[in-house]
């Protein structure tokens, strides 16, 4: 039985009523003890409960004051309020009084509070995220009750109760720092002006002065932001996929609105991280000092990153974990050290954490529970909690050296309610005393003068000359906060932006952001002449570009303001205007530009900005003798960019293009195909038919694409012949009949039924279904002759259809009957009864199989992989689903899979991209501004659509997953595909786990000509680079093997059939570097840059070192089908951060 419509189990259902009502509604048990059992800690590690409900309920964030007291805000409300109810959200102030680690009094100091998303202690109270407001409360009569309600700010949004004001942290210098998350809009009126942030960011704010600043934007909900030792920001993301971001002023992240460009994060593919801290202090243990702890709240457990800095950059390595949990409930959202020096954990305490995905009012959502833990390290002596709260000045300003970073913060925010007058004194002795060693001690004097509000603008500068380029860095962003308001050194940024290490150079620029000089932009571009242009600074140096562009800009238009061509270059491609062009034409002719990558950009820019004449230069770049495929690629692309997008030809003889079309294959006959097309270049018409009907499917495809854009009566005439030709191979029948579609759906209708009928394979099927669903009037057409007598189908293939074209944004319920009937399929039950979804619910657990269903899930068919990513790797259209096991319960998994279009995540919403042309673009709005919008579609391609083509844009409410894609599988089958979701996350096989696995693979595809070559040439054939390859994505499964029965089988010599597949590894400096293969070595051959690797070939592993220059190279594994080479695997080893996969 094919479909999943579950009639064995609606007999099931009724012999199983009273277990299966345990199984829909039962939650884990709430008793302490039980969740204390499940419980996984690093050796030398101890957890206590520091306080629970009912004392405490919902805890959400937390922060210490400078008495050693825990303040806890908890939103019972959450995830809103209903009609009727009063707002009685809590603070808590909690205390442990003699030591022992357990909080011995615990009191409410607000029991008012409308979902309230940040408390931090300051200032002689409490400042409290609450809703719309920052508010502050104060106890004046000394009960330990707020009876002092102040509006700090108001202004913030409110449409998504997750995405409110949130994370609210002190900064060493006295600013409080908070967050908001995407879907916020904030319009602040500050005594500065309004403050605008319309989706989700970074702000800082000095409540002495009013004064609120952006620092960055983007991310999707960043509740998590630390500041490392020397002062720089990094931050986590709730809802995102790049484990640890490091962030600085007009950085810009994913999903910020009307964003052009974006930075990612340290770590693809990593957990989404609730909280963030970085560990500090003399009780953990040594190497524990410095590392960062994420809650990861979905996978019931806490991540551990160590970062290492490499010039201006960070490399993040996820190592072992804080603690783990096996308990379904633990949920850890904040994480803070404590003033005893142990690590405290807020645990929200839910089954359910999805906000929009599951109901509101789920009865299994959790509104009454909540724990605080305590994990310490009982062989290693705790921390005396110091005094700050009335410490004599000198004593004070000693604390800003604490080993704690407790302790410093809070010694800085005791700062702040001191005179001046009174702590400089102490303070001034304490800079005097530093030598020039003490960079990090002199940082932090000049943290405590800005803390105090006595900048000493004098150390800063000078710190800026130090030896160790942390604290050139951090002075400068020291400098960052008041730049502009007081004079400021034009030597010193002259100096720094010239600065060896590309940090130091960052601030620099971010410093000259800031300022109000003509020649902002001028300066900050002679970073790009030092080595190591990271991509932090060249963002820096492009934003700046953009937002000081009315200082440069008119002077460029008549001469070069910069110092060399490669800066005007750097500045006209940042604005997307052709400014000075000519200078860098010429400078191109003059070869001034020598990399590779130079070229790449430059040409690339020319394309995009550039009129007839400039493009007529770019042609002959291509054109050139002894041209390099890459750059010919990148040039005749570059050239279809420019017409499709701005409708720009070359001004000279277009017709040079056919010598592209003589070779007949590869990469740069593709690009030259579609350009042929494009440019309506008839004379390349017969090279196209040519390769069309040639025996090489890459170049026949190519060839479609360009007789489409040609069009015309002869294309239609072509197409149509060659697609009623019964003695044409399939494959080219198949394809004409999608050239015609494209051109007219309904004479493309008229041809496609016959091959429909004809088709075997589920990808002809969908490739035909596209060439309509493409095209607005395409679903009607296809339908209208689908619904005429002698239209039948195979079931199967009718099914494949009709999943397909339900799947589209593009949705006609005409064309889904029409396969309806043309299969004559009967209607299928998508919707479970509550009865059936509770024995469903129980099957899963007592039947299923994870390992048989992550087989199903790897099916080419169920084309899970090609949307979705498992820990980075995989497709990135929809979610990641590294831990969706660990957060999502088992029914929700079961509804997501049979009506997807009602569980669509948040920030997975289908744009629908109508053109005037009636083209349809269904996908993700990957980005857009004023000139484009970009949709990246179901396979992860980039589509650039110009503004003014567009005719509509609105969201879908179809998801892209196919409706009815599980109708292909059988009920056992169902059952292991959620039992395999349901486990992923979880403590156990299916958790992706810190070791460097390569995820991310090609194979080779079956290849006719291999047999004679490989005769002549041994396996290093299949590292060459022969045009007619092609190569496929893999991806390894969740423990990081290949398995042998996915790979193709490449034909070999006699009976041998090989699997080939490859990787490109990123070599970041030169270095011996190393990775480990697993697998049955006697039949596996490592190739790198056809280089065959000799390792011991004995027993199940073996280490692979070699010594490497700076760059890129590509990995090929070559293994033996059928001799038992059942799985093999490849593991990057040494200091992380050498040696990557490359992108």
């Amino acid at each position: 039985m094919k479909r999943i419509i579950l009639f064995g189990l609606l007999l099931l259902a009724g012999a199983l009523t009273a277990s299966a009502q345990r199984g829909l509604k039962e939650i884990p048990n709430p008793d302490v003890r039980v969740q204390e059992a499940g419980f996984k800690l690093p050796a030398g590690a101890k957890i206590n409960l520091f306080a629970a409900d009912p004392q405490i309920t919902k805890p959400i964030h937390m922060n210490w004051d400078g008495q050693g007291r825990l303040w806890v805000v908890g939103s019972p409300l959450y995830p809103h309020i209903k009609p009727g109810e009063e707002e009685t959200d809590r603070l808590y102030v909690l205390e442990d009084t003699n030591g022992d680690g357990i909080a011995n009094r615990v009191s409410e100091f607000a029991a008012d509070l409308h979902i309230p998303t940040a408390v931090l202690p300051g200032d002689g109270g409490v400042y409290v995220a609450n809703s719309t407001e920052v508010i502050f409360l104060r106890d004046n009569d000394g009960d330990g009750k707020s009876d002092e309600r102040k509006i700090v700010l108001s202004g913030f949004g409110t449409e998504d109760t997750h995405h409110l004001l949130h994370t609210f942290r002190w900064g060493p210098a006295g600013h409080l720092w908070m967050n908001q998350s995407i879907y916020i809009h904030s319009h602040v009126e500050t005594p500065y002006g309004v403050r605008r942030l319309l989706g989700g960011g970074m702000w800082h704010f000095r409540p002495e002065t009013g004064r609120l600043e952006v620092f960055m934007k983007g991310l999707v909900n960043s509740w998590g932001h630390v500041l490392d030792e020397w002062g720089q920001s990094f931050m986590t993301d709730g809802a995102g996929g790049d484990g640890i971001n490091y962030v600085f002023p007009r950085f810009v992240g994913v999903t910020s609105p009307g964003a052009s460009r974006v930075l990612r994060g340290l770590n693809p593919g990593q957990p989404k991280h609730c909280g963030l801290e970085v560990v500090t202090g003399r009780h953990v243990p040594e190497d524990w000092v410095g590392t960062l702890l994420a809650p990861d709240f979905r996978g019931h457990r806490i991540n551990r990153f160590r970062l290492t800095h490499k010039g201006g950059a960070y490399i993040s390595t996820k190592i072992e974990d804080l603690v783990s949990s096996t308990h379904r409930a633990f949920r850890p959202i904040d994480v803070k050290m404590g003033p005893d020096g142990a690590i405290y954990i807020a645990d929200w305490y839910n089954p359910i954490i999805q906000h929009g995905e599951v109901d509101f009012r789920d009865g299994r959502r959790d509104h009454t529970h909540g724990r605080i833990w305590r994990i310490s390290f009982p062989k290693r002596p705790l921390v005396q909690k110091p005094k700050i709260v009335g410490a004599p000045p000198k004593g004070l300003v000693s604390l800003l050296d604490s080993s704690e970073g407790l302790t410093r913060t809070r010694a800085a925010v005791e700062l702040r309610q001191r005179d001046a007058k009174e702590i400089m004194p102490a303070l001034e002795k304490w800079y005097g005393s530093l030598n020039e060693d003490q960079a990090l001690q002199k940082l932090r004097a000049i943290w405590g003068s800005q803390a105090v509000g006595a900048f000493k603008r004098s150390w800063a500068e000078d710190l800026v000359s130090a030896s160790n380029p942390k604290a050139r860095a951090g002075a400068l962003r020291a400098l960052y906060y008041t730049a502009g308001e007081e004079k400021t050194s034009r030597a010193l940024l002259e100096k720094a932006v010239e600065d060896p290490n590309p940090q130091v150079r960052l601030w620099a620029v971010s410093v000259l952001a800031q300022l109000p000089w003509p020649d902002t932009v001028a300066l900050a571009l002679r970073a790009l002449e030092k080595e190591g242009v990271d991509k932090y600074l060249d963002f820096a140096l492009w934003s700046i570009c953009r937002e000081h562009a009315s200082r440069w800009l008119p002077i460029a238009r008549e001469r070069n303001p910069f110092q060399h061509t490669w800066q005007l270059f750097f500045a006209g491609r940042a604005l997307k205007q052709p400014v000075g062009i000519s200078h860098v034409l010429k400078s191109l002719a003059e070869g001034e530009f020598e990399t590779e990558a130079q070229l790449d950009e430059v040409i690339s820019w020319i394309a995009n900005v550039g009129g007839g004449n400039h493009l007529e230069i770019l042609f002959s770049v291509a054109l050139g003798d002894g041209a390099p495929e890459s750059r010919q690629i990148r040039a005749l692309r570059g050239l279809r960019d420019a017409v499709r997008l701005r409708k720009q030809r070359p001004t000279g003889r277009l017709g040079r293009l056919n010598r592209f079309l003589e070779r007949g294959n590869g990469a740069v006959f593709a690009e030259a195909a579609a350009l042929a097309g494009m440019w309506k270049l008839e004379e390349s018409r017969e090279p196209l038919e040519k390769a069309f009907l040639g025996p090489e499917a890459v170049s026949s495809n190519a060839a479609l694409e360009g007789l489409r854009a040609l069009g015309g009566d002869k294309t239609e005439q072509f197409f149509s012949a060659t697609a009623r030709n019964v003695g044409m191979e399939f494959g080219k029948r198949l394809r004409a009949v999608v050239g015609q579609t494209r051109l007219d759906p309904k004479a493309g209708a008229e041809l496609a039924v016959s091959l429909l009928q004809g088709a075997s394979r589920a990808e002809d099927v969908r490739m035909i279904v596209d060439a309509f669903l493409v095209n607005k009037n395409g679903p009607s057409a296809l339908a209208e002759v689908l619904e005429r007598p002698g239209s039948a189908m195979k079931p199967s293939m009718a099914l494949v259809g009709l999943n397909h074209a339900g799947s589209s944004a593009n949705k006609s319920e005409a064309l889904i009957e029409a396969f309806r009937k043309a299969g004559s399929l009967r209607p299928m039950k998508l919707k479970l009864s509550n009865a059936e979804m509770e024995a469903m619910m129980l099957r899963v657990a007592a039947e299923g199989s994870a390992v048989r269903g992550e087989q199903a899930y790897r099916r080419a068919g169920m084309q899970c992989i090609v949307c979705h990513a498992i820990g980075g790797a995989g497709g990135i259209i929809g979610p990641d689903l590294v831990s969706i096991g660990a957060s999502a319960p088992v029914d929700y998994l079961i509804e997501s899979m049979l009506e997807p279009s009602k569980k669509i995540k948040e920030g997975y919403h289908t744009a629908v991209v109508t053109t005037r042309a009636g083209d349809v673009i269904a996908g993700a709005i990957a980005r857009q501004d004023d000139t484009e919008i970009v949709v990246r579609d179901a396979k992860g391609v980039e589509i650039r659509v110009p503004r003014k083509e567009v005719a509509s844009t609105n969201v879908s409410p179809v998801s892209l997953m196919p409706m009815g894609l599980t109708a292909q599988l059988r009920e056992d089958e169902f059952v292991d595909l959620i039992r395999f979701l349901s486990e992923l996350g979880k403590e156990g096989p299916y958790k992706t786990t810190a070791q460097r696995f390569v995820r991310s693979w090609e194979v080779l595809q079956p290849h006719g000509r291999t047999r004679d070559a490989i005769g002549h040439y041994g396996k290093k054939i299949f590292t060459e680079n022969i045009e007619s390859y092609q190569w496929a994505p893999l991806v390894a499964r969740v423990n990081g093997t290949v398995p042998g029965e996915e790979l193709p089988r490449v034909v070999g010599r006699g009976r041998e059939r090989y699997g080939v597949a490859r990787f490109s590894l990123q070599v970041n400096e030169a270095a011996k570097i190393s990775f480990k293969l697993r697998g049955k070595l006697s039949d596996l051959t490592v190739f790198v840059d056809g280089t065959e690797m000799k390792g011991a070939q004995e027993g199940a592993s073996d280490v692979i070192e070699l010594n490497r220059k700076k760059g890129t190279c590509t990995v090929t594994v070559v293994g033996l089908l059928g001799g038992g080479m059942e799985e093999f695997s490849v593991e990057l080893l040494g200091e992380p951060g050498v040696i990557e996969v490359a992108q």
